[in-house]
């Protein structure tokens, strides 16, 4: 697992964002459904990486009551795109104090899924998307990774293993995977991918040629060396 918290049967996952939103002082302004949608995004791909499918939605919205039903169309649409219907919303809202910028968090809790077994190692792993942070996410649409072909080709095993890539940049996920191997990419390693717009797919080697019918777009197989 990536950011995951296995309790019991369940998977948990989470992520937040802060001062993005429609409020005047936030840094970057951005309608709430979107800012939900991103947010929700990483927290789907993250169940995703722990092989789980999620069954409850937890919302904590610190962005005042207007901004609820904006923050739940965020939601419903990461699972729109994926094809699926949308699990149970529940949460809470900051409603006692106005806060000058907007803020919220979402917790996703899913089942374990009964998958094939794989040694990460055996797979054959590729980039789909570009890390992009901020305004460049906004600006950027087609070049974030895309869940319908991500979780398509999870669900039938011709992607193995999905792996976020968050703020630490390519190079941070490639020591967490990789070890001392040598990876190489055209990508900025170094870079944010801000909300996961760079995912890191393990693929099956006999599974290749499919892969590529469905990732259309910035979609690189990366070079693995013994340093």
């Amino acid at each position: 697992m990536r950011n995951a918290m296995k309790v019991g049967a369940i998977i948990a996952t989470m992520d937040n964002a802060a001062a993005i939103g429609q409020k005047p002082q936030d840094v970057v302004s951005a309608p709430d459904q979107l800012t939900a949608y991103m947010t929700v995004r990483v927290t789907f791909l993250e169940q995703l990486a722990a092989q789980a499918l999620p069954i409850q939605v937890l919302l904590a919205n610190f962005s005042g009551d207007a901004a609820w039903s904006r923050y739940e169309k965020g939601i419903q649409q990461v699972f729109a795109e994926a094809g699926l219907t949308c699990p149970a919303i529940a949460g809470s809202t900051e409603s006692n104090m106005s806060t000058l910028q907007s803020g919220l968090a979402v917790t996703m809790l899913g089942e374990i899924q009964q998958r094939r077994a794989f040694d990460h190692k055996q797979l054959s792993w590729y980039t789909y998307g570009l890390p992009l942070v901020g305004e460049e996410v906004l600006a950027q649409p087609e070049d974030v990774a895309q869940l319908l072909p991500i979780f398509q080709a999870w669900q039938a095993e011709i992607v193995q293993q999905v792996w976020p890539v968050g703020s630490k940049g390519l190079q941070g996920e490639f020591a967490r995977l990789f070890g001392e191997q040598r990876v190489e990419s055209s990508l900025d390693g170094t870079k944010s991918a801000g909300p996961c717009t760079v995912i890191l797919l393990g693929i099956d080697p006999a599974h290749e040629q499919q892969a590529q019918k469905l990732f259309l777009r910035n979609f690189e197989k990366l070079r693995i060396s013994v340093k």
